[in-house]
């Protein structure tokens, strides 16, 4: 049986690949956008970079000990849109706004309740 958690990662390489070409973009561009644009297109990639390969091996792990295919489906769904929240959030506006902080601070409570639930499947099992 193929892992749930896969078609995560699929889904997240794919973001990944377009956050990249974003950073690429505004780099090529150089001086024709908002003063603020090039460092927030960088750091929502970095950001990126920064937490989702730990949600997603946590993701996995879940699944494969025992966390099941709803539970799987529920945090990685939550983990695409809170990512695609942040994204936004970064590119549409200037300093702080409501989705990025959604999508910021949700990936953070998601790699919390995933944390807690691992430490948890991994010392009862």
């Amino acid at each position: 049986m193929i892992p749930v958690s896969l078609a995560y990662a699929g889904v997240m390489a794919l973001l990944s690949v377009l956050l990249a070409n974003q950073v690429l973009y505004v780099r090529l561009r150089g001086g024709k956008m908002p003063d603020w644009k090039p460092h927030a297109t960088e750091r929502t990639q970095a950001n990126f970079v920064e937490n989702v390969p730990l949600a997603l091996v946590l993701l996995y792990l879940l699944e494969v000990a025992g966390a099941g295919a709803v539970a799987a489906h529920v945090l990685g769904s939550s983990l695409v849109v809170l990512r695609l929240l942040h994204a936004w959030g970064m590119s549409a506006y200037a300093g702080a706004n409501y989705p990025r902080l959604i999508g910021a601070q949700g990936t953070f409570l998601l790699l919390s309740v995933m944390g807690v639930a691992a430490l948890y499947l991994g010392l009862a099992g």
